[in-house]
Parts: C-alpha cells; sequence; structure tokens
C-alpha cells in the first residue's frame, strides 16, 4: 500500500512539474465542449434522416477519415517531433513551416489523383467524392494548425482552436433546418466543408507566437525529405489504424445492408468523447516524450502517463451502464439494437485510453514503422476476425472484431517495451 501510495504521490509531482494540470484545463474544456457540439450534430443529424438513410450517410462518412488520413500525410505526428524542441530557433521554425507546407500540396494533388481513382472504380456519386476530397484537404489544416500549436505549447489558444469546425458546422446544420429538412447529401456536405470557415481565424489566434514563413532552399529541401521520411511510416501507421477502425462498417454493408450500418455506425459516433480526450493526452503528453527521448526521465514518465489514462479508464468506466438509457433518450428508441454494441464496445475504448502512450512513445522515439507494422497486424486480424463474425453475427460481430483486433497489436505493443527497457538497461 505505501509502494503505491508513493508511486500516486510521485505521478502527481510529475505531471505538476510538467505544467499538465494547468495546461489541460484549458484544452480539456475546448475538447468536451468541441466534443458535445460534435455529438449534437451527429444525433441531430441521425433523428432527422431515415435509418436508411443514416446508414447511407455512416457509410460514406466512413471514408472520411481515410482521406483525411491522406490529407494530413502523417505530418501532426512528424511536426510535433521536429518542431516542438526548435521553437526558439526561428530559422529552424521558418524552414519546417515551409517544408510542411509543401508536403501538403503533394498530399492535395495525391488526394485528387485518389478521389478520381475511386470514383471511376467504385463508381460512387460523383458530387459525394468531390465533397470527401475537398472537405479531408480543408480538415486536415485544423489538424495542421492544431499540431502547430502544440509544438509552441500555446495551450490557450489550442483551446480557442479546437472548437471552432465542430461549432460551424453545427450552427450551419440549426441554419439550413431552419427553413427545410437537409436530406443525407446535403448533411454530407455540411460535415465536410464547414471547417473552410473558420481556417483564417487561425493567424488571428496564434498572432502572439514566433511563426516565420521563410527560409533557404537547401534547408527546407532537407527538412522536406526528413518530414517526408517520418511522415511516410507515420501515414501508413494512421491509414492501417483508421481502417481498421472503420472497415466493419464496409462489411456490415456488403452483409446485413444499410440499416446495420446505421446502427453500428451510429453507436461508434457516441464515443466520439474518448477521441477528444485520446486527443488531449496526446497535445500534453506527445511533446513531452519529445523532449525526454533522449533522458532517464523517459520510461517514469511513460509509466505515469500509462497510469494517468488507467485511472481516466477506471473514472470512466461507470458509463458502461447506461448505455440503454443514452441511446433511447437520444434517439428516440430508433435504435435499440445498438445496446447490444455499445456494450461490447464501450471496454475497447477505455482500453484504448491505457495504451495510448505506447502509441505516443514509438512516434517519440522516431519509430513510425514499428507503429505502421503493428498497426497493419491489427488491420490483418480485422479482416479475419470481420469475415468470420460479422456475416453470423452483424453488428454484435463487427463490435467483437474490433475489440479482438486491438488486443493483438496491444498485446505486441507492450512485449516491445518490455524487451526495450530490458536491453536498455542490461547495456548501460
Amino acid at each position: 500500500m505505501n509502494r503505491i501510495n508513493r508511486g500516486l504521490r510521485d505521478f502527481r509531482l510529475e505531471f505538476k512539474k510538467a505544467g499538465v494540470f494547468k495546461n489541460s484545463a484549458y484544452v480539456t474544456i475546448s475538447k468536451v465542449f468541441s466534443s458535445l457540439t460534435n455529438l449534437v450534430f451527429m444525433i441531430y443529424s441521425v433523428n432527422l434522416m431515415t435509418k436508411s438513410e443514416n446508414g447511407q450517410f455512416q457509410y460514406y462518412l466512413g471514408f472520411f477519415p481515410v482521406l483525411l488520413a491522406l490529407a494530413e500525410f502523417g505530418l501532426p505526428s512528424a511536426l510535433v517531433k521536429y518542431l516542438a524542441p526548435v521553437t526558439e530557433n526561428s530559422r529552424r521554425v521558418g524552414s519546417l513551416m515551409l517544408s510542411s507546407l509543401l508536403l501538403k500540396l503533394y498530399s492535395f494533388i495525391l488526394l485528387i489523383a485518389i478521389g478520381i481513382i475511386g470514383f471511376l472504380i467504385l463508381k460512387e456519386n460523383a458530387l459525394v467524392v468531390l465533397l470527401l476530397v475537398v472537405g479531408a484537404f480543408f480538415a486536415s489544416f485544423g489538424s495542421y494548425f492544431e499540431t502547430v500549436l502544440v509544438s509552441f505549447r500555446n495551450y490557450f489558444a489550442l483551446s480557442i482552436w479546437n472548437p471552432l469546425p465542430n461549432l460551424i458546422r453545427l450552427v450551419l446544420l440549426l441554419l439550413i433546418t431552419y427553413n427545410s429538412t437537409p436530406g443525407y447529401l446535403e448533411i454530407l456536405a455540411i460535415y465536410c466543408l464547414s471547417p473552410a470557415f473558420v481556417l483564417g481565424l487561425f493567424f488571428l489566434i496564434s498572432y502572439k507566437e514566433n511563426l516565420i514563413w521563410s527560409a533557404n532552399w537547401e534547408s527546407i529541401k532537407k527538412d522536406q525529405k526528413d518530414l517526408a521520411v517520418f511522415n511516410s511510416w507515420a501515414l501508413l501507421a494512421s491509414i492501417f489504424a483508421i481502417v481498421s477502425d472503420r472497415m466493419e462498417i464496409f462489411f456490415l454493408k456488403m452483409y446485413h445492408g444499410a440499416e446495420a450500418v446505421a446502427e453500428y455506425g451510429t453507436t461508434l459516433q457516441l464515443f466520439s468523447g474518448f477521441v477528444i480526450i485520446l486527443s488531449v493526452l496526446n497535445s500534453l503528453i506527445y511533446p513531452k516524450l519529445s523532449r525526454l527521448v533522449e533522458t532517464p526521465e523517459f520510461k517514469g514518465f511513460l509509466i505515469k502517463s500509462i497510469m494517468a489514462g488507467g485511472l481516466m479508464a477506471i473514472l470512466l468506466s461507470p458509463g458502461l451502464f447506461l448505455g440503454h438509457f443514452v441511446i433511447d433518450l437520444l434517439f428516440r428508441g430508433n435504435y435499440s439494437n445498438s445496446v447490444p454494441v455499445f456494450h461490447l464496445l464501450y471496454p475497447n475504448f477505455l482500453l484504448q485510453l491505457v495504451f495510448a502512450p505506447l502509441g505516443m512513445a514509438l512516434y517519440a522515439l522516431g519509430l513510425p514503422r514499428l507503429l505502421a507494422f503493428l498497426a497493419l497486424i491489427r488491420l490483418l486480424f480485422g479482416l479475419l476476425f470481420d469475415n468470420i463474425l460479422i456475416p453470423d453475427f452483424g453488428t454484435k460481430g463487427a463490435a467483437m472484431s474490433l475489440f479482438l483486433g486491438q488486443i493483438v497489436s496491444w498485446l505486441l505493443l507492450v512485449g516491445y517495451f518490455m524487451a526495450f527497457f530490458k536491453n536498455k538497461e542490461e547495456n548501460k
């Protein structure tokens, strides 16, 4: 018991020293507000549509995170790693900012090419493809600017920036529904294009930062190469992980149709709060890990970060018993079949809070290739479980498949860090 109390005391002191509690106050409040506005948008949208329309909406929305990952090109992880340690060096800041913007331009060209290929092969609606491609590009600047603020550790400005895209989405939806009832295509258009209306505000919010937009070409070429190499593996890791999270939707449509997609996709939307918590942890923990990677404090801070995630998981665990009440309240009894899915997904998201710092540590160590490999393993196991469980168990099989695929990658991740720290101690 004394060891536990001592560990908790050290945990509090470490996070106090790191400024986490002070910084997280602004960020957490803004992320909660952002999550709530996104949740209200989704709930309101679902109640505006029939279950069949919602199935189509959730299906198309499943492509959006994949295209967003391509548009981001791995920059959110790479830029923090390279920019956070050099924010006082204006020459390095200018080079990294210009290099990253050029990479975003290349990613947009790639995104257009993929959109055209997808349109020709999948025979999807041209308007939908255009909305998803353009919307993903605009949305990628939201995460890009967020990364810049995280690197400069300007958490107050970050707290203002975070909720803006989701807030404008909700406002536009309310304005449109004031005079008419939009269909799923109109709602998809609002979701995809809304971030474009807030991008200019970033330069007002970040005016205090030393954002330099000039550098010599040789420095830009070098940073572009360094970012691109890191980004390539970070991009693969991100795409594998996102496809793993969303591919159950595509198999559900294949085996069970649009209504099953609506039930599963709508339930997934209820866990947006966990995504926000993971984002807060990333904003607060990842920059610190990047700065400690060559120091003896790295292991201790990583362990304390895992403890923080575990504590959050324990505090949130009672929510498991609220599934029936929440779903019936929000969707007026139309999605009662989603309750078992909620109960199966909830433990998965709790455990994500515990294991998330290990993924951040791989990025901090400069090992996105390993993270990409782990994400690929998870994807392959997900494909296996999807085709075994979804045909017979439908939405419940999809939830079980997502959970089982995650467990495999978590076990490999834990095994790697046990071997990593053991080898480090032996080589002292």
